[in-house]
């Protein structure tokens, strides 16, 4: 009999009623009630287990997510905690994410005083060494971190996934603006002096100073800049494999940058031989020759380019934070797992 009451109980709690035409004899009344209330105690604890199951695995997939580790460089003559608040963002935006900002040297003035091929020799041994970093990892660099990241990439072989340059000087600068902040006497000798050994071993601006009036001794004087960019007569296939393997290489330039001359640069784009008109993209020797990867990248849609409107100094700031939430953010929304 218990057994029908159990049987005649499940199908009125399937249909959330007990029909009418069921009823229950005086003598089973008592027996009904008690068991009635141990069913619902049985189906409660099955419903609570049940819960709790949901949440535990719930739980166990939200911590499983690890998002992929995030390196920033920063621009000449600042620090590590000019990106403070661009790191603030992403930490921000992606629960648990690991973002490092290396400072080269003392920052202020290393980033200055050193050449190009130190600085980056020295963000690689940084990189190496961090032991969160060694799965892989998404990397932006700002202004001169642009060329750091992206000679970090050709030169050391890193795990990295997308590379992000903002503001970017990828086909060097050539002008006053950018010397701005620098005494007088200092402008004077980088625009007379640039390609002078002396200047090449001690002022990392000289390493991608582009005269356009002197593109053969850039090329041949200049340390660092030709190098990366493949632009010597025997080219260096490694730089270019390393650049194939990234998952997505994203430039910007901003429309009123104040600083960088010419600031197409972000986007590859420099000045034509002999004078101060800029190449277009697809006739540039980067493209037209594919010097590492770029016309390859573009034609695999790895390659992402965006224009801001931001003050230089601002990229990385409040000012620019709409334009980066908007274009930039996504690309470190990825994971390890």
């Amino acid at each position: 009999m218990q057994f029908a009451l159990f049987t005649t109980y499940l199908l009125c709690m399937g249909i959330n009623r007990c029909p009418s035409i069921i009823t229950f004899s005086e003598n089973y009344t008592s027996s009904w009630i008690i068991f009635e209330g141990k069913v619902e105690n049985e189906i409660k604890m099955s419903r609570l287990t049940f819960l709790l199951f949901k949440t535990t695995i719930l739980s166990r997939s939200i911590q499983s997510i690890i998002y992929r580790p995030v390196v920033l460089m920063h621009g000449i003559v600042a620090s590590a905690s000019d990106m403070n608040e661009l790191a603030d963002w992403l930490r921000t935006s992606f629960s648990g994410i690991y973002v490092v900002s290396i400072e080269i040297g003392n920052g202020f003035d290393d980033s200055f005083l050193w050449s190009l091929d130190k600085q980056v020799e020295y963000f690689c041994t940084k990189i190496r060494n961090d032991i969160n970093l060694q799965k892989g990892f998404n990397m932006l660099g700002f202004s001169q971190g642009s060329l750091i990241v992206r000679g970090a990439v050709e030169r050391c072989s890193l795990p990295v996934y997308n590379l992000i340059t903002l503001n970017g000087l990828h086909q060097g600068i050539f002008g006053i603006p950018y010397l701005l902040k620098l005494p007088i006497y200092i402008r004077e000798l980088i625009t007379k002096y640039a390609y002078e050994k002396q200047m090449q071993n001690r002022i990392s601006i000289a390493n991608y100073w582009r005269d356009p009036t002197q593109l053969n001794k850039y090329i041949a004087d200049c340390h660092f800049l030709p190098d990366i960019n493949n632009e010597h007569e025997i080219r260096n296939e490694t730089y270019r494999i390393n650049m194939l393997k990234l998952n997505a290489f994203v430039m910007t330039y901003s429309d009123i940058d104040e600083v960088v001359t010419p600031k197409e640069s972000g986007w590859f784009m420099g000045y034509i031989s002999q004078s101060l008109y800029i190449e277009t993209w697809n006739n540039s020797r980067q493209f037209t020759e594919d010097l590492i990867g770029m016309r390859t990248l573009w034609k695999q849609g790895k390659l992402y380019t965006f224009i801001s409107h931001t003050r230089h100094q601002d990229t990385p700031h409040l000012p620019n934070r709409e334009f980066f939430m908007k274009n930039i953010l996504s690309f470190f929304n990825n994971t390890l797992l």
